[in-house]
Parts: structure tokens; sequence; C-alpha cells
């Protein structure tokens, strides 16, 4: 944590920012107020259009694995891509049977789904391999999925909701920053 950089430093070792992390707080999570109303109508054009959503535990997805597979074979083909799996997961059966899988049905058809997850202590819940069916799904079903999933985190007592990383945001540009920022901003 960032109490022990001044301990890192008298080590010898050097500090390099990485890219920036998103974390959501969950403890007060709330969607009453005007800064949330953008998420509440994300909610109630995802129940107009028959969404409904539901986490299925890690002993039940080997059920869901066909359908699971169709949106993922979807998606792949939209984007004109093959499966990575480098800092992301790969739709693998074996992988995905191991968490929870956040799906999002509409009139009782998975039309997406994100793999989640969960830390033991219920401190965090992270999203790993999202897909949708492009052809199928309405408009923010993604937004959808991650409000909910968010909200589902919260009941279920997980401290924080984490979105992931995004690599080599937030370095430093001016002039006299290190090489790595400067480079890394490039890169971004």
């Amino acid at each position: 944590g960032s109490e022990n950089i001044p301990l890192y430093l008298d080590l010898g070792l050097s500090v390099h920012k990485l890219g920036e992390l998103g974390r959501v707080p969950l403890e007060n999570l709330s969607l009453e107020g005007s800064s949330h109303k953008t998420l509440r109508q994300t909610l109630r054009r995802a129940e107009r259009a028959e969404c409904s959503f539901e986490v299925i535990p890690a002993e039940g997805v080997a059920s869901m694995i066909d359908p699971l597979k169709r949106i993922s074979d979807a998606w792949l083909g939209d984007k004109n891509t093959r499966e990575k799996g480098f800092s992301l997961g790969s739709f693998q059966p074996d992988y995905l049977m191991r968490t929870p899988v956040a799906v999002v049905r509409q009139a009782e058809k998975v039309v997406a789904f994100s793999n989640l997850w969960v830390s033991g202590e219920r401190e965090e819940v992270s999203p790993d391999l999202m897909r949708f069916d492009p052809e199928n799904s309405p408009n923010g079903v993604m937004d959808y999925l991650f409000v909910e999933s968010m909200l589902w985190a919260q009941a279920q007592g997980y401290r924080w909701f984490c979105l992931g990383m995004a690599p080599l945001s937030g370095l430093s540009e001016h002039r006299l920053a290190p090489i790595w920022s400067r480079m890394g901003t490039l890169l971004f």
C-alpha cells in the first residue's frame, strides 16, 4: 500500500505507475440522487426490454456452457477477432465453471454474461470475461450487467467492485517526467 512507499524507496526500489485502477466502494452504494440518474435509467430501460439479471453459482455454470459459448462466438465474430488470454480471461469451459457467472436474460434467453472473480473474505468482486450477443441484445445491456453486478456484490457483503486497470493511463506527460512515463503516455 501507499503507506509503505517510503520503506520501498529506502530499500532502493523505485516507483513506476503502470496505469489506473477503477474500484467502486460498495458499502454506501446507492442509485438515489441526481448523480446516479443515468444508472437508474439503465435499469429501467433494460427492464422495459424484458431483461433480468442473475448470478449463477460456480456449481451451476456447467449447465449454462452452451448458451454462453453461443454468445461468446457471436461476440468474437462481430469483433472479427479471436480469443486473447494474456490479461483477460478467454472462453474456456473449465475456467468458467470455477467462478460465479452473472447473466442477463431477455425474455428468458441469455444475451450477456460475465464471470466474476470473488475474494474469499468478501473484499472484492471483479468481472473478467465479458460478452454479449451483438445481434440480440438491447442497447446498454453491458451497463445493465455492471450495475446489477455491483448491486449483487453489495447485497452479498463485498466491499469493492473492481472495474479493472486501464494500462498506461494517467502517466505524467511533462518534459521532466521519467522516460517510462513519457513512452507509456505515447503508447496509451
